[in-house]
């Protein structure tokens, strides 16, 4: 008895066994319906949504929208902006406009060789620069040579910023020039050498005659003509340190010298100026 109750029936066994191997068959049978029938219907319907609105190439990867100049339509991060100096926009755009401009250069003015010359004058410099009788000056450029040259017929006493502030009397005037609203004056001061000539007017005759002589003229002094102002060459004959009570008496140049001179204090009443009407 004890025997057959341990010990299993045969027929119920076998029953099991199979009804298990039938359910397993079945299990795979579902799976596999699954996969085939079910499967493919869920990924086609993402694939549809992730898609939607882009088109995929045919055997390659998607690629994002393009803007209409064929850059992506979100601007890549580390180009500069178009609020950005460099990168305005143009007269429609809407980028923000640079707000630091820098007001263009003042341009350098051209160099003025004339004023350039005046400022080079020095007080002691000797020009060849003369009074023509015309209202004019021989030159307008200041040409500086040797003082001790015939042609030195000014001495350049100072440089001013006006022809007002130069000394003024016989023998003395200035020459001057304006540029870009600045001024520069040479203020002359007449050399006088013996055997030079200059212009003069004389009124009246005999005792009446008054000779009025353009000082800073220089004059060659066998002209035939001479402005219309004048109608006197004079012919200088002595230049002197001025003595006391100085007067035509004191040009005469031997004892009993009977000839008619005129005279002039010059250089500040310093220096006298003897003369004689040019008799060739």
């Amino acid at each position: 008895m004890s025997s057959a109750s341990d010990g299993l029936d045969p027929g119920t066994s076998g029953g099991s066994e199979e009804q298990r191997q039938r359910g397993i068959w079945i299990l795979l049978a579902a799976a596999l319906a699954f996969a085939v029938l079910v499967l493919p219907q869920v990924v086609e319907g993402d694939d549809t949504t992730s898609f939607a609105g882009s088109a995929l190439p045919a055997g390659g990867a998607s690629r994002p929208p393009t803007s209409p100049g064929g850059l992506p339509g979100v601007t890549p991060t580390g180009l500069p902006s178009a609020s950005l100096p460099g990168y305005g926009s143009g007269d429609g755009g809407g980028g923000a406009r640079p707000t630091g401009t820098q007001a263009p250069a003042t341009p350098t003015p051209a160099p003025d060789p004339t004023e350039e010359a005046y400022r080079a004058v020095r007080p002691g410099d000797c020009l060849a620069v003369y009074d023509t009788g015309y209202g004019d000056y021989n030159t307008r450029m200041p040409v500086p040579v040797d003082c001790g040259a015939g042609r030195a017929f000014m001495w350049v006493s100072a440089v001013r910023g006006s022809g007002g502030a130069c000394p003024q009397g016989p023998g003395q005037n200035y020459l001057s020039y304006t540029s870009r609203g600045r001024t520069t004056a040479l203020c002359l001061t007449r050399q006088y050498k013996a055997g030079y000539c200059l212009l003069a007017e004389q009124t009246g005759s005999g005792r009446q005659a008054r000779m009025n002589a353009g000082l800073m003229t220089v004059v060659d002094c066998e002209a035939k003509r001479v402005p219309a102002r004048y109608n006197r060459i004079l012919h200088i004959t002595g230049v002197y340190q001025a003595p006391a009570n100085a007067s035509a008496a004191n040009c005469a140049r031997v004892r009993g010298d009977r000839t008619s001179y005129w005279s002039w204090l010059v250089n500040g009443g310093r220096t006298l100026l003897c003369t004689m009407v040019y008799q060739g």
